[in-house]
């Protein structure tokens, strides 16, 4: 009797123990699922902002070409030859100063472009990373898999909220020199 109370137990301990690492594998077979689930949503979020900063980009540098364009009909119609001459032109002037904050706005969406790019590549290598664990998950460690989940954790809370930001801050542009715009200018002329 004493033999089947001992087996008993051990048979309960070992269903407990089988059992518990079931459920902690659903624990995290779920946990991986969501988490996937938050990278595609993010995934789609960064492929439309790279879209509008990649559009915006396009209408600038449209709007720059126009502008040097006119600078060098305002240099050949009035036969400027100088940058000092050149800013005395009101119009020259105004559209040099308009050339320096449209590349500015250029250069920081640029930046914006390779900073998404760069988190919608991460997201994919941890999304594949995740696929392939959600696989393998029964023979996986707990600790990878939560290792995993943090780093996943870490670039969504890194470029979730640099999804519903401006794509940059109209008071921290780099300008160009608008001398040094003027001889770029009529060096391609």
């Amino acid at each position: 009797m004493r033999k089947y109370l001992i087996v008993s137990c051990a048979v309960m301990l070992i269903s407990f123990w089988g059992l518990g690492s079931v459920h902690a594998t659903g624990d995290k077979s779920t946990e991986l699922k969501l988490k996937m689930t938050e990278i595609s949503s993010l995934q789609q979020n960064l492929k439309g902002k790279i879209a509008l900063a990649i559009e915006k980009k396009d209408q600038l540098k449209q709007k720059t070409q126009e502008l040097k364009s006119e600078v060098r009909d305002q240099k050949e119609q009035f036969k400027i030859e100088t940058y000092q001459n050149a800013i005395m032109n009101l119009r020259i002037d105004y559209n040099l100063k308009l050339i320096q904050l449209l590349l500015g706005y250029i250069a920081r969406l640029n930046e914006k472009i390779v900073y998404f790019e760069t988190g919608h590549d991460m997201l994919n290598y941890y999304f594949q990373q995740a696929q392939d664990d959600l696989l393998m998950i029964k023979t996986l460690d707990n600790l990878e898999i939560d290792k995993l989940i943090a780093q996943i954790n870490k670039v969504l809370d890194e470029y979730i909220p640099q999804t519903s930001k401006p794509m940059f801050d109209v008071n921290d542009v780099p300008l160009k020199d608008t001398e040094q715009i003027w001889h770029e200018i009529i060096k391609t002329n």
